[in-house]
């Protein structure tokens, strides 16, 4: 089975009720008016008379290779292809609307269709998946980091490649369905799991919370700006008031230490599965650039001392883990 992310803003706007309120997965590449505006009245004419007569994937790809509508190509979009091939039943699907997040099952009757009226040629969402089984998760909080970083860029529809994000979605309808439809589900309590669960800011958030916990370092909010790219933030040591920097990196991202010679002031430097180069601490110019590994969080973010003082985001995934081991 697959996981997959589905954008719902199409040309004619958003079109996640269509979704939501038709237990279907939608998308654009509907022929709309708008489509074909350039074309001659002639031509737009002989579209519209045979757009209301698609009934199967067939029809449809007849049209669009006879009157390339789509930027002059005689095939059908890749999105719309992949819609019809590759979604299979027992798929899960993610959607976004309004911060809320929704988790979908691709039910057995599921059937790719071109369902037209007003309001889908409006919306540009006549493309069509049926028998689908939406369940509203909630928040940015309450998703893997993997679904909510999907939703940066990329195609209309895409697979979201993470074994952990396949267990915590077959896990999550399964707990939301209240029976083992998704059978054989095993989680382990990795920092690999762990880190795929986790967003990029859930990740700067822990590093955080453990340099207080070690040295009591605060944070100083105003100072995460986009302008600061080097580093994340500054953090303040209570003792003597002199800066730490910290960058954080999740994914296999490497850090060179060098980059951060100059600065006045320690430095610690996070990546989930890259490595930090050039960490000598016999050189004088780095002695206070420390890595923090990724072992070494994880055992942090999974203790007690950790419960009180992350962020909702983070226990909600430790508390997750340790359900789940249950």
């Amino acid at each position: 089975m697959t996981i997959w992310r589905l954008h719902v803003n199409t040309s004619g706007g958003n079109c996640a009720d269509v979704c939501l309120d038709n237990n279907v997965m939608a998308m654009g590449w509907s022929i709309t008016d708008r489509h074909i505006e350039n074309f001659t009245e002639a031509r737009k004419k002989k579209i519209c008379e045979q757009r209301v007569n698609i009934n199967s994937y067939e029809d449809y790809e007849k049209l669009i290779k006879k009157w390339k509508v789509y930027e002059g190509k005689s095939y059908v979009p890749a999105t719309v292809r992949k819609l019809y091939w590759e979604v299979k039943p027992d798929d899960l699907v993610w959607i976004r609307y309004k911060g809320i997040y929704y988790l979908g099952r691709v039910g057995d009757t599921s059937q790719w269709v071109y369902n037209i009226n007003q309001d889908n040629l409006q919306k540009d969402a006549a493309i069509q998946r049926t028998d689908i089984e939406w369940l509203e998760v909630g928040d940015e909080s309450t998703v893997p980091g993997f679904v909510a970083t999907a939703f940066i860029k990329g195609r209309t529809l895409q697979r979201i490649n993470s074994e952990a994000v396949q267990i915590f979605s077959q896990h999550y309808y399964n707990t939301k369905i209240g029976k083992e439809h998704y059978q054989g589900l095993t989680i382990e309590a990795n920092p690999e799991e762990f880190y795929d669960l986790l967003s990029p800011t859930d990740c700067e958030d822990l590093v955080c919370a453990y340099l207080f916990y070690k040295h009591k370092y605060i944070v100083i909010p105003s100072t995460n700006k986009k302008s600061t790219e080097l580093y994340e933030c500054i953090l303040l040591d209570p003792e003597d008031r002199s800066h730490v920097y910290i960058q954080v990196k999740k994914g296999n991202v490497d850090i060179d230490a060098n980059d951060f010679r100059h600065l006045q002031g320690k430095v610690f430097l996070f990546t989930s599965e890259g490595t930090v180069k050039n960490l000598d601490s016999n050189n004088e110019n780095i002695k206070c650039i420390s890595p923090i590994w990724p072992e070494e969080l994880f055992k942090f973010a999974m203790s007690d001392a950790a419960t009180n003082i992350v962020s909702d985001s983070i226990c909600y995934w430790t508390e997750y883990m340790r359900k789940a081991l249950k």
